[in-house]
């Protein structure tokens, strides 16, 4: 009855700054807090704003998070690197929707129009909501 087919991805975009830099090779922190989300990461394509390509290597030991990291070319300090990446999302479940109308017995919740009109009963009244004139003086140069 509930299509499960479909998986709903969110896009991530995780930045981070280089520590170290040598030829091609770069230390880069601020990107991930532990030394397990790097292994999660191990191969992953790195960009950095300059527009370089690289990739993940492996983490720093006793520094969570840090990194070691290859690049096609020798990257600046000031530089920004970003993984783009995707992670699988389960969405709130507000609602079973149905999808088998083959029940014959099955309605469909009444609305509160539906519900008043089939009890006789009238629409609240609220003094305040009531729409009044607004009467205004003109004043020129005050």
């Amino acid at each position: 009855e509930v299509d499960h087919s479909s998986r709903i991805v969110k896009k991530l975009k995780l930045t981070g700054v280089p520590a170290k830099v040598y030829k091609n090779t770069a230390f880069v922190k601020n990107m991930f807090s532990s030394a397990l989300e790097v292994a999660k990461f191990e191969g992953a394509k790195l960009q950095t704003v300059a527009g370089l390509r690289g990739t993940v290597k492996k983490s720093v030991t006793g520094k969570g998070g840090v990194f070691r990291a290859t690049f096609e070319d020798k990257i600046q300090r000031s530089d920004i690197v970003f993984l783009k990446t995707w992670k699988a999302m389960e969405p709130n479940k507000y609602y079973n929707p149905v999808t088998n109308l083959l029940l014959q017995e099955w309605q469909p919740m009444r609305s509160m129009t539906e519900l008043r009109r089939d009890n006789n009963v009238a629409v609240p009244y609220s003094r305040d909501s009531q729409y009044r004139e607004v009467k205004r003086t003109k004043q020129f140069n005050t």
